[in-house]
């Protein structure tokens, strides 16, 4: 039976919970992924796997072959790396994803995953009529030329596409803000900036998925962008003070001014870029903008036009994210293991 949803980014985070909640919902799954990827939480569920480069156009073709719904969730995210990596991965991916869209045919919804941070991290949070702006952070610049490509695209073909700009997406499984936290945390490690007293953004992986499915289906949201977060302003302090007691861990006790925090950034790129360094910096600029600027965007559009309201929420989701880290399989993860 030929799929009629595709999903790019299964092996990452969020990709993979959604194609599992689209499987739980009886929907017909195909997966677009690179030979490299490992799919293999999604083994023996009725999916349906195409691998393929994004260069290879022919192999984009077969993936959107009879496809209705793109879920584009593949990308780099990360605070560190080669230009060239977010480059192909958050532009020029984005770019052959969309042409070969729409020379499918078929296609009736494109939801592009793009990320609050396309606004340059302002100091106040804003809505979706703020400017994208570049602030020359790899990950920063790449996504919102991306997102800019995207909706370009839609008001240069037609083709229907929806971007979705979650800000702190987490929930078991999550590399960056659940299981690295928690490692930081046990490792006595973790260090705040500025007291960390700004909003978090945080929105619960099932709570996104069910906005992104919602605007798919939803015609207003065609050539639109959306800010999406739980309407908690939980701060990055209280989110990391629960995890710490929820793994009975010490709380984080070193601090860093906002100042230094950037200049020490800054240094540490520069050293490990010349060092040419394969592992990321202790300390980023990217990190320290994302844990010292308010992430608490404006979520007035979405709750307008579908009424979103999240039906998990942080409070569930830390307690659902406490116990996959005291799990085996999250023990595992914390201990360097494979996730799977």
């Amino acid at each position: 039976m030929t799929a009629t949803t595709l999903v790019t980014g299964a092996s990452g985070f969020l990709g993979g919970r959604l194609a599992e909640r689209l499987l739980e919902q009886g929907r017909r799954v195909r997966l677009l992924a690179r030979g490299s990827s490992d799919l293999s939480l999604l083994a023996g569920r009725g999916v349906e796997i195409v691998r393929c480069e994004l260069t290879d156009a022919a192999g984009l073709g077969r993936a959107l072959r009879g496809i209705e719904v793109v879920y584009n969730c593949a990308g780099r995210s990360a605070d560190w790396g080669p230009w060239a990596d977010f480059r192909l991965a958050n532009i020029t991916g984005v770019q052959a994803l969309l042409e070969a869209a729409r020379a499918a045919g078929a296609v009736r919804r494109f939801v592009h995953v793009s990320t609050t941070d396309v606004y340059g991290y302002p100091a106040e949070a804003c809505d979706e009529a703020a400017p994208i702006r570049d602030v020359g952070l790899p990950y920063n610049r790449s996504k919102a030329v991306g997102d800019r490509t995207a909706l370009a695209f839609y008001r240069r073909t037609g083709l229907p596409v929806t971007v979705i700009r979650p800000a702190t997406i987490f929930g078991p499984r999550s590399k960056d803000w659940s299981l690295e936290i928690a490692r930081l945390l046990a490792q006595r490690a973790l260090v705040t900036v500025d007291g960390c007293r700004t909003r978090a953004g945080l929105v619960y992986v099932d709570d996104l998925i069910d906005a992104m499915v919602e605007l798919a289906a939803s015609d207003a949201a065609i050539g639109e962008a959306y800010n999406v977060r739980d309407p908690s302003d939980i701060t990055w302090r209280s989110y990391f003070d629960a995890l710490a007691d929820g793994l009975g861990v010490r709380r984080a006790r070193w601090d860093l001014p906002v100042g230094v925090a950037l200049r020490l950034g800054r240094w540490s790129e520069v050293a490990y870029k010349l060092a040419r360094a394969s592992s990321r910096p202790l300390v980023t600029r990217h990190a320290v903008l994302v844990l010292s600027r308010d992430q608490g965007y404006s979520i007035d559009k979405i709750r307008r036009q579908i009424g979103f309201t999240p039906a998990v929420g942080v409070d569930e989701g830390i307690r659902r994210s406490l116990a996959w880290l005291t799990s085996a399989e999250g023990a595992a993860a914390l201990r360097g293991r494979s996730l799977v």
